[in-house]
C-alpha cells in the first residue's frame, strides 16, 4: 500500500491523500502529449433536463460512464495509461478498470462543480481514485445537503481517493480558480461492471 495520509471530512467519512511513485508522473514532454490528445469539443451532459457543455474536456477510456443522463464512450487506453491502471489494481482494486480523463485549462477557467459521482454500472463498495497532473489546484469536498467544506490540494503526482460510502456523503469538485493559469489533467480511475 502506498503511503497514503486519510484527511477526516467527519466523524465517520475522510479521503486518502498521497504521491505517485515519480516513475509514474509524466514529465514535461509527456505531459504535453496527454494533454494534446483531448476532444476537440466539451462533452454535453443534462442538467435540470437541459444540454449543457462541461466547462473542460474530457474522455472515457477502457469502460464507458454513465452519468447526468449520457454516457462518455470509452476508448481503448493508451500505452500510457495502463501502468496508472496497473499500479490502482495493485494498491487499491483489482476490479478498476474504467478511466476518465478531465482536461482543465486555467486560462479557460476550466472547472467541475460539486457533484457526487454517478454509481451507474460501478462496482459497489470500489473507490475511486484520482491521479492528478501538472498545476495545483483545490479538490473540495461539501457534505451532500448541509454546510461546509475541506479543501485538498491537488498537486503534480497526487492520488486522492475517494472510498464508495464518503462517495454517497460527500460531493467533490475543483473550482475554477483566477490564482491558477496552468494546465492539469486528472485521471480518475473506477470499476465497472463489464
Amino acid at each position: 500500500m502506498p503511503d497514503l495520509r486519510r484527511i477526516a471530512l467527519d466523524d465517520t467519512h475522510a479521503v486518502l491523500v498521497g504521491e505517485l511513485p515519480a516513475s509514474l508522473v509524466p514529465d514535461r514532454p509527456a505531459f504535453d502529449a496527454l494533454w494534446s490528445i483531448h476532444p476537440a469539443a466539451f462533452h454535453e451532459i443534462k442538467m435540470h433536463g437541459r444540454p449543457v457543455k462541461t466547462p473542460r474536456w474530457q474522455q472515457a477510456y477502457g469502460a464507458d460512464y454513465r452519468y447526468t443522463g449520457n454516457t462518455n464512450r470509452a476508448l481503448p487506453l493508451t500505452p500510457a495509461m495502463h501502468p496508472w491502471l496497473r499500479w490502482a489494481r495493485e494498491h487499491f482494486d483489482p476490479t478498476l478498470n474504467g478511466l476518465l480523463l478531465n482536461w482543465y485549462d486555467g486560462t479557460a477557467d476550466h472547472y467541475i462543480g460539486k457533484h457526487r459521482d454517478s454509481e451507474i454500472n460501478r462496482v459497489e463498495g470500489s473507490p475511486i481514485v484520482t491521479l492528478s497532473f501538472g498545476d495545483v489546484r483545490m479538490f473540495r469536498m461539501r457534505p451532500w445537503r448541509a454546510q461546509g467544506f475541506v479543501d485538498v490540494p491537488a498537486t503534480d503526482g497526487s492520488v486522492i481517493v475517494i472510498p464508495w460510502d464518503t462517495n454517497r456523503a460527500f460531493t467533490h469538485e475543483v473550482p475554477a480558480s483566477k490564482k491558477t493559469q496552468g494546465r492539469r489533467i486528472s485521471v480518475t480511475i473506477r470499476a465497472f461492471h463489464e
